[in-house]
């Protein structure tokens, strides 16, 4: 009888062992789902911050776009084929990244200007500094007039880049010439160089960049 009690009673001991081991499994299991619980909600409230921070921004880009449209409608028509030239993404909206606000090209032959550090694919130079490329402009526009015989605004922009209307009735308007009014090219270089770096640019020359041309388009 006591060696049956004895394994009674350590039977007994055994199978409170195994509850309470079960009942410790059971609360650390527990206490992992809630915190997995804790962790889902707290990434649900940060999506959902998120969602209402996107619906903020979108809500921001539609008014950015509706006031775009408006300021648009005030545009002048020279305005606007300036604003659709650099929208386009045409080659000419690099032009001050490449130093040359007037997008002169590559010299024939190989020949270099001075200050050319390289070229981009439309065969506009890249200068080493702003002031290269300006001068390359000077002497471009110098030799159209002495060498070229060219006195109308047609004919400029017919061998700047190959004709194009748009520009030449954007030129007239700025420098109140008509297309095929005679006039000396030399003289009106700093006008040129202001107007012609807006429309390939979609930038206006610094006055203190355009005040120095008289001088050199003089030389």
């Amino acid at each position: 009888m006591p060696a049956s009690r004895s394994l009674l009673s350590l039977l007994a001991g055994a199978s409170i062992c195994v509850a309470c081991g079960g009942v410790f499994v059971g609360h650390k299991a527990v206490s992992r789902a809630e915190a997995y619980m804790q962790d889902a909600l707290a990434y649900r409230a940060q999506a959902e911050g998120l969602k209402g921070r996107l619906a903020i921004v979108k809500g921001q880009l539609a008014d950015a776009e509706k006031r775009i449209a408006e300021a648009k409608k005030g545009l002048t028509r020279d305005e606007r084929l300036i604003l659709a030239a650099c929208q386009a993404g045409r080659p000419g909206t690099l032009a001050f990244k490449n130093n040359n606000p007037c997008n002169v090209k590559r010299l024939p032959n190989g020949q270099k200007w001075r200050g050319e550090v390289g070229y981009d694919s439309q065969k506009h130079v890249r200068f080493s500094s702003i002031h290269y490329g300006l001068r390359a402009f000077v002497l471009t526009m110098r030799s159209y007039q002495y060498r070229h015989g060219i006195k109308t605004l047609d004919a400029l922009i017919d061998r700047y880049c190959g004709g194009n209307a748009d520009y030449v009735a954007f030129l007239s308007r700025r420098l109140g010439l008509k297309p095929d009014e005679e006039f000396k090219i030399v003289p009106r270089i700093p006008e040129l160089a202001r107007w012609m770096s807006v429309y390939e640019s979609g930038k206006e020359l610094d006055k203190s960049l355009i005040a120095p041309l008289d001088i050199l388009a003089s030389i």
